[in-house]
Order: structure tokens, then sequence, then C-alpha cells
């Protein structure tokens, strides 16, 4: 099949065919997999338009008439019948060029069993310029799905070996039929990508594996990357299986190859992996790491990573590229400008790319995200660590909901509880949260005067509040706070409050943010959180005036409250004056 025909496919509108075969399928209620049986119906229609000997009076007709390809025949004779009244019902109503754009590229017909096996064009074509893919390049796909990956490569280069490898059945049925139709030396095996290993190592190999698998054949996948490619135990152990299937691809990687794979941010800055990006990074396997725009995935909305492995780097390319993409309905998409804009940001630094030598690395825990690296930190001149201005930074009581339940009290007590959801512009609001009592298991995490609370979870903003303590008044801190008892003789609490609640102070706090489906922030992290202290002279006119325009904003939204309980009984007293 030519390139420019191919291309021509794909841009078609096949989307009238897959309404008429949804509507039959309805019809007919009896569907096995939606994908597979449109692709089977369309295939047939398909082979009947481009063929004139084949008859489609019956099915022993059409197996007569047209002798299907060995590597699918079994696949359509085991699923034709059951589809064979739609492809009547359907038959000359559309032409060859329909069907066949169809076939190969249309995924509307997909259900939610399915969709997780295609991966968004614009990532399809992203993965592919970065592998730039040659003549009789040897290319390994992992996790091939339905066989979309292949299909774009052979818009650009029709001359290349490739091996795909899917475990789930169907979608390597679509795989196979779609092969079938486009041309030579491209195969599908039926395997688990974690074992399958290629005879000979690959130019290219890409992979949008699935994420955050914990099977207890991981264990085995795991020994198998140790004994056959001398990946270090203390490495491999507690990698997820993200790193385990990116080691797997680079494991397979001829040493001047290039491989893409898609995966979890989580992958990029946890704890759990970080011995294995160690690894990878001070191994010089790590050419460039792409942070992808969120919802680029149809069936689900988790914030993904693409990642360049290669040999012999000396560094790694970062690129910032959230935000790079057009925004359609519930999903953003990658359009060929975006692309565009994202390769050239892998050749030149800027505002949303960086480069950072190996030796960079280890001071920020081998952390491999991108905006991490590219998020503007303000510089504190002659500032100092947060930990050495406080006597304990600890986390609020973890007690559970239920729990917490079961204490509260309708009454009025000197017990009082402090959730995230408290704090609001620097101030708590806890006037009816009141506890029968505090245990003595979690006395400990009770709040003195004067401490900072700061929420560990930084979405979508870091929170940070001063506590005051009235008369005997107990406070439990609970949840994702952090409770910061200072040292009062080298920080006032109010100046401290001032610069968190600063631009500066909030920029800071969201640069120490891990995390991008939940950023959260840790104790080691806010520890050695450099801020700014000023002579304790400095630090009292900061605090004063803080202190006062915190005491007129507290007036101010207690006159407001007034005022709107003012207005819902205005008509009420009023009607009864007239």
């Amino acid at each position: 099949m030519e390139k420019n025909y191919l291309v021509e496919l794909s841009q078609m509108n096949s989307s009238v065919v897959a309404r008429a075969i949804a509507n039959e399928q309805r019809n007919i209620g009896t569907i096995n997999n939606l994908h597979l049986d449109g692709i089977i119906v369309s295939y047939v229609l398909y082979i009947a338009a481009t063929k004139k000997e084949v008859c489609l009076d019956s099915i022993e007709q059409f197996e007569k008439s047209y002798p299907i390809p060995l590597a699918i025949k079994d696949i359509i004779i085991d699923n034709i019948e059951s589809v064979w009244n739609i492809i009547v019902e359907l038959k000359n109503k559309f032409s060859a060029e329909q069907l066949l754009s169809f076939i190969l590229f249309n995924n509307d017909l997909e259900d939610n069993k399915t969709m997780e096996y295609s991966t968004p064009n614009g990532l399809l074509k992203l993965a592919t310029a970065i592998l730039n893919i040659q003549k009789n390049d040897e290319v390994l796909e992992l996790c091939s799905g339905k066989g979309n990956f292949p299909l774009e490569v052979y818009k650009s280069e029709d001359n290349f070996n490739y091996t795909g490898i899917e475990l789930n059945c169907t979608a390597n049925e679509i795989a196979k039929i779609r092969a079938s139709l486009i041309g030579k030396n491209i195969r599908f095996i039926l395997n688990d990508a974690l074992e399958y290993r290629s005879e000979s190592k690959a130019d290219k190999i890409f992979s949008n594996y699935p994420f955050m698998i914990r099977t207890p054949s991981m264990n085995e996948h795991k020994e198998l990357l140790i004994k056959s490619f001398g990946f270090p135990v203390d490495v491999i152990q507690r990698a997820s299986s993200d790193w385990v299937f990116n080691a797997t691809a680079v494991s397979q990687l001829k040493s001047n190859g290039k491989a893409v794979a898609i995966m979890t941010n989580g992958a990029t800055w946890n704890v759990v992996d970080k011995n294995i990006r160690k690894y990878f990074i001070e191994n010089g396997l790590i050419e460039a790491v792409i942070s992808l725009p969120s919802r680029i995935f149809s069936s689900f909305f988790i914030p993904t990573t693409l990642v360049v492995f290669s040999n012999n780097n000396k560094a790694i390319k970062f690129v910032d590229a959230r935000e790079i993409c057009v925004k359609e309905l519930r999903n953003n998409i990658l359009t060929d400008e975006c692309i565009s804009e994202i390769l050239d940001l892998l050749q030149n630094d800027g505002d949303k790319s960086i480069t950072k030598s190996i030796d960079e690395f280890e001071n920020d825990e081998y952390t491999l995200n991108a905006s991490h690296y590219l998020e503007v930190v303000p510089e504190i001149k002659n500032g100092i660590e947060l930990g050495s201005v406080t006597k304990n930074i600890t986390r609020g009581a973890q007690i559970k909901a239920t729990d917490l339940d079961e204490l509260k009290s309708d009454e009025s007590t000197q017990y009082k509880f402090l959730a995230l959801s408290n704090i609001s512009d620097g101030m708590l609001s806890i006037d009816d949260q009141y506890l029968k009592k505090i245990p003595s298991n979690i006395d400990k995490f009770c709040v003195k005067n004067n401490s900072i609370i700061l929420s560990k979870i930084g979405t979508p903003e870091v929170k940070t509040a001063i506590v005051q303590i009235e008369g005997s008044t107990k406070l439990l801190a609970t949840g994702n706070l952090y409770i910061i008892e200072l040292d009062e003789t080298k920080i006032n609490p109010f100046y401290l409050q001032a610069f968190f609640a600063s631009d500066t102070g909030m920029a800071l706090l969201k640069s120490i943010c891990v995390g991008s489906v939940l950023p959260t922030i840790s104790l080691s992290k806010l520890k050695s959180l450099i801020i700014p202290v000023p002579p304790m002279e400095n630090q009292y006119t900061i605090a004063n005036k803080y202190a006062a325009k915190m005491d007129e904003v507290i007036l101010l939204k207690r006159n407001l409250e007034r005022s709107i309980a003012k207005l819902k009984h205005l008509y009420d007293e009023e009607a009864e004056s007239c």
C-alpha cells in the first residue's frame, strides 16, 4: 500500500461507517466485542468491494470465493457468523476507501474493555517523529494494542521490520487484520510483553504499557531482568511496574538504538523508584523526558510522561509540554503544531525546556519530572533552612473519619479539632468543631500557641495559617497537615506566616511539592526549605503589620456575614411593617 494513499485514508472521515455498524450492532444485541466485530464487518465488505469475484450470498460462498490470508483466517472464520446479518444489511452502502479508512484508523466502536489499548494519534505522531524510523530498521513495540503505531510509522517509512507484542487477544486480532491490509514485514505476537524476548535487539522500540500493575508475576519478571540482563538486585527489586517495563525495553535495544515509553508521572519522582532512576541516569540510559498534557488519553486522566531512552547520554533534556495542547471537550489534543513545538523544545533550551548534566541529579533525589526543574523558584539571598528555626515539625493525627465522628461533640467543650478544610486565606475557622475528649494516644498532635499549620497537599495551593489558642482550649490537628512549632527566639510566627502567604513564599512552597495527580510536600523537603530570616527588629515590623491586617480582614468578614444574614431576613422584616 502506498504511503501517500495511507495518509489520505487516515484523514478521511469514516465515522459514518462506525455509526452504521453501531446501529446494526444495537439491533442485533448479541455482540461479542464492539470494535473487533465492526472490523470484521468492514473487512468482509472491503474485500467484496475490491474483488469482483467475491460472493456475499452466504458465509460458505464468501469462504469459497475468497482465500482468506492464513494469518487472520481463524479470526475471520470464528467471528463472521455472529455479524453476518450486519454484513448483508450494509452491503454496497460504502466505498472501499471508507471501509478501509474505518478498518485502519477508526476506533469509534471501542468500549470500556478495549479503549485502553489505543494510543492517541497525537502521541503516536510525536513518538514516531522522535524515533525517526529509517529503512530496514528493526522495530519492536511492547504492548502493541490494536496496531496503531506501525500504521503511523508506515505513513513516512514503509520499509521496516516490525514486531508487536500484545497480551490482550482481541486487541491483537484487530492488529493482525489491520496488518494484513497494509504490507509486509509486520507481525503481531500474542504474548506478555514482560516475558517476550526478541531473537535480536531492536533499532527502535515504542511502548505505551499499562500503568501501576501489581501482580505476583511481577517478581518473576524482575528476576528475569536480574538473571538475563544483569540489573542489580537492589535497583530492580522495589521498582514499580513502569520501570520494569522500561528496563525490559532498554534491555532489548541496540547500543545505537532509541526507545520511547509512556509512563506515569509518579514513577518519575516517587521514593520507591529512586534507586532505579539513579541507575538509569548514572548509566546514561535516558536522553529526554517530556511532561505531557493531562487528559491526553480518553480512557483515563492520569498525568503522564514520555521518556526517550538511548545509550551513552551525558545529559538529559527536560521539556514541560503540559500546556502545549489544544483543549477539545473533555480531552487535550496534540496537533501537528503542538508536536512541532515540542520537537523544537527538544533541540533548544528555553522557558519550557532545560538540559541537566548527569551529576546534577543527586541532590534532587534523581527526580525525572520536567516541571520540577522548570518551575520558576524565587532566589532567597542569605536564607537559612526552616528546620533550623523550629523546635519540631510533625504530621497531624492520622485518625480515621469514623473514629473522629465518634469523638465529635454537639456541645461546647475545651477540645476542638482542625482539618485542612478549616484553613482559608491564612486564617482558621473552627468555631463549632468540638470534641468530647482527646485520647491520650493522639494528645501529642495538639497544636501549641503561635504554631504554624501547613497543608501537606499542594493542590490547588499550599494552605498555611497561624494558630492562636484561647484559654484552656486544646486543638487537635488532623489529616494532611504539618504542625510547625517555632523557636520564637529565632523567628516571629506572624513574620513567618506573612512570608508563607506572600507570592514569593507560595512559589517556594509550590517548588517543593512533588507529584501531578496529588502534589505533596515531604517532611525532609519542608525542613530544608530555605527561607529569609532578617534581624528580629525587621521581623517584628512585618509581623505587626500582618497581624493588624489580619484583624482587619477578620472584622470585615464578620461584618460581611452579618450583612448577608440581614439580606436573608430583609423581606420578612419589611413585609411585616408594610
